[in-house]
């Protein structure tokens, strides 16, 4: 069985995400509170990401495949950070938080599934709040003439994607870090308060399963 300890390094190293601009001004509407949020430090965290991820929704909008791309980068880095929020207050909490706990990584996965479907010309089920505004083309494949004008946003959304589609580089390593977060979360409950079996735990494999082939293949950190 595997040993889980706090000292365990799996690979999330938070100089693979950079801080959000110090960004204030959006509110938490009522009654949405969230529950990985506790403490002033944590929601004043929380609220420059939700803000800088806002103005990164804006520029999106406008239809650039760089401003998009900018935001899907920031969507996965701040679910990293969540992620190593969680997996702090799990270490913590003990197996008194392991239901908890797989709850909040179940909607945590959900919105690592849309963001790695989003950056491969998929039409995931939109989770969170920063939808991408249409379906990224791969650059790297041929290109193919656009019929002019330019479509609308929701056409681009609706057009299927040619084969190829793939992250960048950068967006793949932060996807795989959010990715090893998630496993040893799972690691933790699961093997770690003997909890293999919860139906919540197996639906999060299940999809980890079916989303990894479009992560494409872990590589190696430079430097």
């Amino acid at each position: 069985m595997m040993k889980i300890t706090a000292k365990q390094n799996v690979g999330l190293d938070t100089t693979a995400w950079t801080a959000p601009h110090n960004r204030r001004g959006k509110l938490l509407p009522v009654g949405t509170a969230r529950d990985d949020v506790v403490g002033s430090a944590e929601l004043g965290e929380y609220l420059d990401w939700v803000a800088w991820l806002d103005d990164l929704a804006r520029r999106a909008g406008q239809g650039q495949d760089e401003e998009a791309r900018q935001l899907a980068l920031a969507k996965l880095r701040f679910l990293l950070r969540r992620v190593q929020h969680l997996r702090e207050q799990m270490m913590n909490g003990g197996r008194g938080q392991a239901k908890s706990g797989l709850e909040r990584l179940s909607r945590l996965v959900d919105e690592w599934v849309q963001v790695v479907q989003e950056l491969t010309g998929r039409q995931p089920d939109v989770v969170d709040d920063w939808p991408l505004p249409y379906r990224l083309y791969s650059r790297q494949v041929a290109a193919t003439p656009l019929p002019q004008p330019g479509p609308l946003a929701s056409e681009r959304r609706r057009r299927v994607r040619s084969s190829g589609n793939m992250l960048l580089p950068q967006e793949q390593q932060v996807a795989w870090l959010v990715l090893h977060g998630i496993r040893f979360l799972l690691a933790l409950v699961g093997e770690g308060f003997g909890m293999t079996q919860h139906p919540i735990l197996l639906q999060i494999k299940q999809q980890l399963a079916r989303v990894l082939p479009l992560l494409g293949p872990e590589q190696a950190a430079s430097g």
